[in-house]
């Protein structure tokens, strides 16, 4: 399966809280878990607010008008409720998704020429359907980041972190 690792540059203080609390215990996994939680709850967020990027910058409004588009990377919901928090091992956790459109709209970038069904009778008779070729070069997509974490972001994570040293 393939695998995009993205760095986040913002999130030096979650990252330097965590090392210290990291010393003090041998299993970090409940705190982990609560930070995946809160950080899929986040990413949720940015897609019912309609952005903005972790970075703040906005999200492009999409060129093309659907009338099924709740807002900018919402058409049915299947990417925002996709998103995950997954253990990996006992001190770390992973956040994303397993759509295979995700990529795409997280960093951007160029789609492949597509092949749709006829509305003519110029088609193309194959053995998995009737189609028609069109020479279309395909669409340049923005990136519109909806993975990582904000600067408010990592400050409820460091409260998250805080408020579990105080109860333990």
């Amino acid at each position: 399966m393939p695998e995009i690792t993205i760095k986040i540059d913002e999130a030096d203080a979650v990252f330097e809280r965590l090392r210290e609390i990291a010393g003090k215990m041998s299993n970090m996994s409940p705190i982990m878990r609560a930070i995946g939680d809160r950080v899929v709850e986040q990413t949720k967020r940015r897609f019912e607010s309609g952005g903005p990027a972790p970075d703040g910058s906005t999200w492009k409004t999409p060129k093309n008008t659907n009338p099924k588009r709740i807002r900018t990377l919402t058409v049915s919901g299947i990417l925002r409720d996709s998103i995950r928090a997954q253990m990996n091992g006992n001190n770390s956790v992973i956040i994303g998704t397993n759509v295979e459109y995700a990529a795409i709209h997280q960093l951007g970038g160029r789609t492949a020429a597509h092949i749709i069904r006829p509305r003519n009778k110029k088609a193309l008779r194959t053995p998995y359907g009737i189609f028609r070729k069109v020479n279309h070069p395909g669409s340049v997509i923005p990136a519109r980041p909806f993975l990582g974490l904000s600067a408010d972001n990592s400050t409820e994570i460091i409260d998250i972190i805080n408020e579990y040293i105080k109860t333990r």
